[in-house]
């Protein structure tokens, strides 16, 4: 399914997964789980799960598009082409910083968005930042691609994150839970 089909999908049929965060999977960062959020199309089929990570949930707003560690991950419950998934990224990218169609992405950003391969339902892909380790991209634990390279690459999370992302439902959900996640005396 194409990713930006998939986004079209989703419209009203999303809902937040409530399971205890701290025992969903750690990414390849090690971080916390600040939020969690069970995607559904039209309500009914489940297209995966999105997860963020960061190292203080209560700065979520603040912290997802600055430079430090943080991690998006995906758990596809629907089967995904790498060249979508590829193609929406860089129209994600092109949108949330303003460039034009034909206009080149910067390096780090470009060298994870054409990193994407073909997934299956139950695959996970986590993407991930650190200023020392730039980004990276993992498919089932496994590293897929590592760009290092100098420049803006945590802007890479303005995909989910930023004024025009995948789906602004979705990121106002992730980044809200994560903030009640920081003030809720259970986690």
């Amino acid at each position: 399914m194409n990713l930006q089909r998939a986004a079209g999908l989703v419209w009203g049929g999303w809902m937040l997964a409530c399971p205890a965060l701290a025992e969903s999977t750690p990414g390849p960062l090690d971080m916390p789980v600040c939020s969690e959020l069970e995607l559904r199309v039209g309500g009914l089929f489940r297209v995966g799960t999105a997860r963020l990570y960061l190292d203080d949930c209560g700065r979520a707003r603040d912290d997802v598009l600055a430079p430090v560690p943080k991690q998006f991950s995906l758990e596809l419950a629907r089967r995904f082409s790498g060249q979508d998934l590829s193609d929406a990224a860089y129209d994600l990218l092109r949108r949330n910083l303003g460039l034009e169609t034909d206009d080149p992405l910067p390096e780090p950003l470009a060298c994870l968005a054409r990193a994407y391969v073909d997934a299956d339902v139950g695959d996970r892909y986590d993407v991930s930042f650190s200023p020392e380790r730039g980004l990276a991209l993992h498919l089932n634990g496994e590293l897929l691609q590592s760009c290092d390279e100098q420049g803006p690459a945590e802007k890479y999370f303005l995909i989910w994150f930023g004024d025009q992302p995948f789906h602004r439902r979705m990121r106002d959900a992730l980044l809200e839970r994560a903030e009640s996640t920081a003030r809720s005396p259970y986690s």
